[in-house]
Formats: structure tokens, sequence, C-alpha cells
């Protein structure tokens, strides 16, 4: 089979402050880059020559999708790889998005988008410290999306969260999701943050106005989500299901508000409206950790364990299932599951305190120690609590003050 090539195809405009940065993580991979520049004034442009970029000049028409699909129109290799300009792919996905550019059964991956955020309130916030230009980030929150996909004229859809996985999906492709993740910089200011979401809201009345079908309730209703005008938002996915009963998203959305608001039998009646239409991962998941908040731990496993086998990659998967089996008295299978969620993410607090928990709880008191020591060096919540059960395992065991070795990975 020849070498497969790869696009990266973009949009920007006055991006000058993370363009670099993007461009060179990407070195040795995308064989071209293509940037659709919709009215920059700063050194933009001048950045993407530097790269041999291949720049269209395109009026901005208030539509994401448009300019997206204009993108990669010009794509001439095997594969499309789409980028925003405060992104940049980790050294270690390189090697991975060249080896699945030579997959042979599926159409598309599907990659985790880490938006680093000071704000540790956010919903998914994960408490993991990230370093960059000189800024610390406490955290991110994070979704999985396509961002990798054959050149087989799949287009976006959407004003503003613009999308190819309808496309995909519409002409029976196959996607799967891949252990590669984007950090995404331009979401850590919540001014700038704000600002932006109340102008994407302002696009979707926009395109509301002019078209009121269930895409577009759709779209509202995510950015009143975003915009934290929950009764709005509510108001906008039944009216998307309404027009569309089977608007899978839209029932995944009002569950993750009642999961929010802790209803959890709302959660659930949501989620389980919206599997019943399509299964996902996301929902799946979503599903077993409300089922674990009521307690029902075996329904629990089972949606765990379809989120699993939809994506094997995603660590917080495993975080959840390792509490399900804790909870069930299944202390090895919860350490197996532990070790499985800090191997995909050695920064994973969660991981390492469900691990130190399996451990404890088995009597394996000396083991323990070493991954309770490292939730509370990656700061998770119950530090203080954490640091307490240490000295007492260590007054059982009468052992110093220092940490013993301890192979996490398994």
């Amino acid at each position: 089979m020849p070498k497969q090539t790869i696009s990266l195809c973009m949009i920007t405009k006055n991006e000058e402050k993370y363009l670099e940065q993007c461009l060179n993580s990407v070195k040795g991979l995308a064989d071209e880059i293509i940037i659709v520049d919709t009215g920059s004034t700063d050194k933009t442009k001048e950045i993407a020559k530097k790269f041999s970029a291949k720049i269209i000049d395109f009026k901005w028409i208030d539509d994401f999708s448009a300019a997206r699909n204009e993108s990669i129109k010009y794509a001439t290799k095997d594969w499309i790889l789409v980028l925003d300009a405060d992104e940049a792919i980790e050294k270690e996905g390189i090697k991975a998005i060249k080896e699945l550019a030579n997959d042979k059964e599926n159409d598309a991956f599907l990659f985790l988008q880490k938006n680093y955020t000071n704000d540790s309130k956010i919903a998914g916030f994960v408490n993991e410290e990230h370093k960059n230009k000189g800024k610390t980030y406490p955290g991110w929150y994070g979704s999985f999306i396509a961002r990798l996909f054959r050149n087989k004229g799949f287009k976006f859809e959407g004003t503003v969260h613009e999308l190819v996985e309808p496309s995909i999906e519409a002409k029976k492709g196959r996607m799967a999701a891949a252990n590669v993740a984007i950090h995404h910089y331009g979401n850590a200011d919540p001014e700038t943050v704000k600002k932006k979401r109340k102008a994407y809201l302002e696009l979707c009345r926009k395109k509301l106005g002019q078209k009121a079908d269930a895409s577009s309730y759709y779209e509202c209703g995510v950015l009143y989500k975003e915009n934290n005008n929950l009764d709005d938002a509510i108001k906008s996915f039944r009216k998307a299901i309404e027009l569309n009963p089977k608007h899978s998203m839209a029932f995944y959305e009002l569950g993750v508000i009642s999961q929010q608001q802790q209803n959890y039998d709302e959660a659930v009646k949501n989620y389980t409206e919206s599997l019943r239409i399509k299964e996902n991962a996301e929902v799946f998941q979503s599903l077993g950790v409300c089922c674990l908040k009521q307690d029902k731990l075996k329904e629990a496993y089972r949606n765990l364990v379809k989120a699993l086998l939809l994506n094997p990659n995603k660590y917080t998967i495993y975080n959840s299932m390792a509490a399900v089996q804790e909870r069930l008295g299944n202390y090895d299978s919860a350490i197996q599951m532990a070790q499985i969620s800090v191997k995909l993410n050695p920064n994973n607090a969660i991981g390492f305190y469900n691990l130190g928990i399996a451990l404890d709880k088995k009597g394996s008191f000396r083991e323990s120690i070493p991954a309770y020591e490292k939730a509370v060096e990656l700061g998770y919540k119950k530090s203080e609590e954490i640091k307490k059960r240490i000295n007492q395992l260590k007054g059982i065991l009468n052992l110093p003050s220092y940490k013993y070795g301890f192979n996490v990975g398994g």
C-alpha cells in the first residue's frame, strides 16, 4: 500500500498569537497546508507563508461550516486533518496519526480536544496542570471530535459548532476514537470565552430566523447552555426534538443539563432515549455515571462496558469503571481499571485516587500509599482527607515519611 498523504486544512483570522505553535506541532506530518483566511489584519498570513501554506482569501459570511468547507475544497491528499490556530497536536500524537492514515477500515477518527481553562467549576473539568508558552493552566474540559477523515467529499455542518460527523454518518462512513489529544489554548480567558459565546449565540439566532429547523434549534440550545441560560437551552432542545423526534444529541444535551442539576432520573430518561436512537460512547458513559450516582451498580457497569467497547482509549471511562468495581467489592478488577486509566493518562488524579482506594480496601496498604501520594501531588480535591489516611497507613505499617516505588502501569 502506497504511503497515505495528509492535507492540513485550517481557517484563520488574526491568529498570530498561536499559529506558529500550531504549525510547528505538525511538522513532518502534513504533506500540504491549506489556510482559508477570513480577513486577517495581523501577521497571520506572513506566518503561514513561512510554512509554505496555500492561502485562500474568503469573505466571512457568518458561517463556520462554509469557511471549513472552502478549506477542504482545495485538499489534494488522501486524508484531511483539521485544526484551529489556537490548537496543537501533542508530540505522541504525530506518530499515532501517521499510523491512523494507513488504517483500511475507518473513514474518520475522533480525537480528544483538551480545552484548557482556569475555571475549575466548568462542567467536566479535569484537574490536570499544563504549561504552555509561560502560562500554567490548572486543568481542562474535553470533547471527542472528528479531526482526521478521508478526502471523500465529507462536508461540515452547523453555523457555529461545525461538525463533519453528520456528513460522514450520512455517507455510511465508519468512525473510531483514537488515542490522540489536541491541546486547545484559546478558551483559557473567561472574558474572551464569554464574548465569543455571546457572538456565536447571535449567529445562531440569526440563522434560526432564516431557517427554523431542528438543527438550528439544537445549535441555539448548545449556545444557550454554554451561556448558562439553561431554561432557553431546554426549550431549544425540546423544540429540536419536536421537529425531529430522532435527534439523539438533543436528548443527550437534555440529559447533560439534568445530570448537572443532579436530577438523575430525568438524566437517565434522556440518555436512554438518546441511545435508543443511536449508540454513542459519551452517552453510555454519562448514563453509567448517573446509575453509579443512583447506586445502581450493575446497570452502571453494563453501560460503562458498552462505552469502552465504542471508545477503548478514554481514560475517564476506566476511572468510572474502577469506582463501580470498588463499590461492588471487586477490588482486583477495580485495581486493574485504575491502572489502565493512569497508564492512558499519567496526570490522572482521580485514577490514582481510585487506585489507592482499591488497594487500601483490598488490604494492600503498602502499595496504596504511593498511589494516594500521587493523587495528592496531582492536586486531587480530597487531598487533605487523603493525607490523613496516608499518615494512618504509615502508622499501621510503622513506616517513615517517604515514598515507596510502585509500578502503577501494572
